[in-house]
């Protein structure tokens, strides 16, 4: 059974084989990793736990590693046309022929943000009702046990902005995403509440 609270963060190599993996069927010379900025964990200078621990696995072995900070939707995309051959941070089974590493190493909470009043009863994610919006190929729909009415957004100041103008009820985001977005003072904080799913 899936889980919202257990998004994976995972390598996922897509167009080639892990050298020396019996999926390896030629010599690997680069590889192009892709990724949303994620604090302490992939930063557009090349610096963070994943960036860092690429490094570690694939430049001993000859291999030049290259990353690049795009939009979440965006990094899919380019791992499913073939123009990265890695994604960070993906869900499992969200690609076929994937590979994903036995045991993740990191976990990201997925948070809702709504106006204080809206929930008067906690249920989790059955208290998640009305309109729900989320950013742009991040796919918590498919991670609810709850059947919801969802949009997308492509940033998430429109998104904060919308709950606050009253045109949304509930933002789904990932909880290091939104800490950080609350911090820009996008939206008036002490009229929200933030409850993890």
């Amino acid at each position: 059974m899936k889980k919202v609270g257990w998004i994976v963060i995972l390598c996922l190599i897509v167009n080639m084989g892990i050298p020396g993996s019996p999926l390896a069927t030629e010599e690997i010379f680069e590889i192009h990793f892709v990724s949303e900025a994620w604090e302490n964990v992939t930063h557009a200078d090349g610096t963070g736990l994943c960036w860092e621990l690429f490094r570690m696995v694939y430049e001993p072995r000859g291999i030049q590693v290259m990353f690049e900070i795009v939009p979440y939707a965006r990094a899919t995309n380019m791992v499913q046309q073939k123009q990265a051959d890695a994604s960070v941070s993906v869900y499992l089974d969200e690609y076929d022929n994937a590979l994903f590493s036995e045991w993740h190493y990191l976990q990201d909470l997925v948070l809702a943000i709504f106006k204080k009043g809206k929930v008067t009863t906690r249920e989790g994610e059955k208290s998640l009702s009305g309109k729900i919006e989320w950013m742009r190929g991040y796919a918590f729909n498919e991670y609810l046990q709850t059947e919801v009415k969802f949009y997308e957004v492509d940033t998430r100041k429109s998104g904060l902005k919308m709950l606050e103008r009253d045109r949304l009820d509930f933002f789904l985001d990932t909880e290091v995403k939104l800490h950080e977005a609350l911090q820009e003072g996008y939206i008036d904080i002490d009229a929200f509440q933030v409850e993890t799913l």
